[in-house]
């Protein structure tokens, strides 16, 4: 018996490689992409930038503008929930390793902030509110930075990929989901 003439034998042989070729090396072609994203994520794009033009430095600017801001209010007014909400978000954005944790409170940060802004701006006016309104604008520069960080295209990009077949399916065995693209 020829291996040339037994065409099962050819099948099986066939669907072995595609299998192999598609789960294997897709699984580490993701891999490889959703590392390169991550990479992003932590050191930016531009390699004559310092680390702190990437997405984790704008997430930790953006809770330290945040902190700020609750500083200011505190001076202006007396204890209160939107206080204490901010504070406990900008927290979680700072401190946190978990990418989905930071990217959740990130979201509800903005909300939170903009409650804080029109309360303290309701209360405060001159000189008193310069130093909270710089911390605002600052926040707010901070948050057009990520939305408009070539990290969140990436991520958008990698998403992409792995919403498709055979991504998905790579994707699922792997254990590799979808990234967060924090508004980009």
């Amino acid at each position: 018996m020829k291996f040339s003439e037994n065409r099962t034998i050819a099948f099986i042989v066939l669907a072995v490689c595609v299998l192999v070729s598609i789960f294997g090396l897709g699984g580490m072609g993701l891999s490889r992409e959703r590392n390169r994203v991550l990479t992003v994520y932590d050191r930016g794009t531009d390699a004559s930038l310092s680390t702190r033009h990437s997405m984790d430095a704008y997430l930790d600017s953006a809770a330290e503008n945040a902190q700020l801001m609750v500083s200011e209010a505190q001076l202006h007014m007396d204890a209160s929930q939107v206080i204490d909400n901010v504070e406990n978000l900008a927290e979680t954005v700072a401190k946190s390793d978990d990418t989905n944790e930071r990217y959740e409170a990130y979201d509800s940060l903005k909300t939170a902030v903009e409650k804080l802004y029109n309360a303290v701006s309701g209360k405060v006016s001159g000189s008193g509110f310069t130093n909270f309104k710089v911390a605002y604008d600052d926040f707010i520069q901070d948050c057009n930075m990520i939305k408009y960080d070539d990290y969140g295209k990436l991520a958008a990009s990698y998403n992409d990929l792995i919403s498709g077949f055979p991504g998905g399916i790579v994707a699922g065995i792997t254990g590799q989901g979808t990234l967060n693209t924090f508004g980009g």
